[in-house]
């Protein structure tokens, strides 16, 4: 390869810093700090990534659910830690799968009375908070209507400039909604139908990936943790396939209900969300022989796992487990441009 192409054009660098996700170039600026996901390189290209991520809880609150909630309000802690190592700028709210009891939610975000319905990493005593709210009950409607929950709370009313809800939701935020249930949803509609509704609320992503996540936390098929003789006849609570497939629209994750382990749930859910916010869209298609991505100097491997990957869909780099960037870190990709000359 020619020295007057890498001096000139040739060699693509791009500079990152993972100290917030909000990043801008000036050309010829080559070591600046910008956010995670941000960059700096030499063919001027202007990328704007934000920390904003919106996150609704939805839980089941029909009867035998106080055991599954009550696992997922004690590794509470280790989700938002996670969160928060990363300077992500969230929201949370919790709401509930009950649309029809007289003490339904309905949409409406629980808040203990004077306390803000809407937790941000600034909220004080956050995962007590949370951990209580996650903690809905079991005395609730047995027709659980997650996704139609989640459709009114981040609808207007609700959502509108005077709602209970408002504020929540961010123009530019990336939404994640987890739903937590040992059933099935019962909305009226199909998973798609909500996948389309909130395609048509959230824009997408400037990798052009949705900018919206569900996860399910729920039976899955063939979960044999799930043989419990306190739910129905057959010694099964129901496979979640509606929450299923929405989940899969998004490439959201899916982890069974009956697994004790729920911080490994919970941090599948972090992975996704900063694999989602991480994702690094490339200015050339490169050739791939010589993509090299560093992190304080050091080489990442390409690694599925813990590492890399290359997304040719979207043109785009994604980082994944112990190789998502940490705060502060010094990153660094470069490449050769697919079908530049020797």
């Amino acid at each position: 390869m020619s020295s007057t192409f890498h001096k000139h054009l040739g060699l693509k660098i791009a500079s990152l810093a993972c100290a917030g996700l909000v990043a801008t170039f000036a050309a010829g600026c080559s070591e600046q700090k910008f956010g995670l996901g941000s960059e700096s390189q030499e063919f001027g290209q202007k990328v704007t990534y934000n920390t904003e991520v919106d996150v609704l809880w939805v839980i089941d609150t029909s009867s035998s659910m106080d055991q599954h909630q009550d696992l997922m309000a004690s590794q509470m802690g280790a989700f938002v830690s996670g969160l928060n190592e990363t300077r992500l700028d969230y929201h949370m709210a919790v709401t509930t799968m009950d649309m029809g009891s007289s003490a339904g939610a309905k949409g409406k975000f629980l808040a203990a009375p004077g306390t803000q319905a809407i937790l941000t990493n600034k909220t004080s005593n956050i995962v007590s908070v949370l951990s209580q709210r996650v903690r809905a009950g079991a005395a609730g409607s047995s027709v659980e209507r997650g996704l139609e929950a989640m459709k009114v709370s981040l609808s207007s009313p609700l959502a509108g400039v005077n709602g209970m809800n408002a504020g929540f939701l961010r123009p530019n935020a990336l939404l994640v909604v987890i739903f937590l249930s040992n059933e099935d949803d019962q909305s009226s509609g199909t998973a798609r139908d909500y996948a389309t509704w909130l395609d048509s609320v959230r824009p997408p992503l400037p990798t052009g990936e949705r900018s919206w996540l569900a996860h399910f936390m729920g039976v899955t098929s063939g979960d044999a943790s799930c043989k419990t003789s306190q739910w129905d006849q057959a010694g099964f609570s129901k496979v979640g396939t509606k929450f299923i497939a929405l989940a899969e629209e998004s490439g959201g994750s899916v982890e069974p209900i009956c697994d004790a382990d729920f911080r490994r749930a919970l941090l599948n859910v972090k992975a996704r969300i900063l694999e989602v916010m991480t994702e690094y869209k490339l200015d050339r298609v490169p050739n791939l022989t010589t993509l090299t991505i560093y992190v304080n100097g050091a080489v990442v491997p390409q690694n599925a796992d813990n590492g890399w990957t290359y997304y040719a869909p979207n043109n785009s780099v994604r980082f994944h487990g112990t190789g998502v960037p940490k705060p502060d870190a010094s990153i660094r990709i470069a490449y050769d441009p697919a079908g530049m000359k020797e």
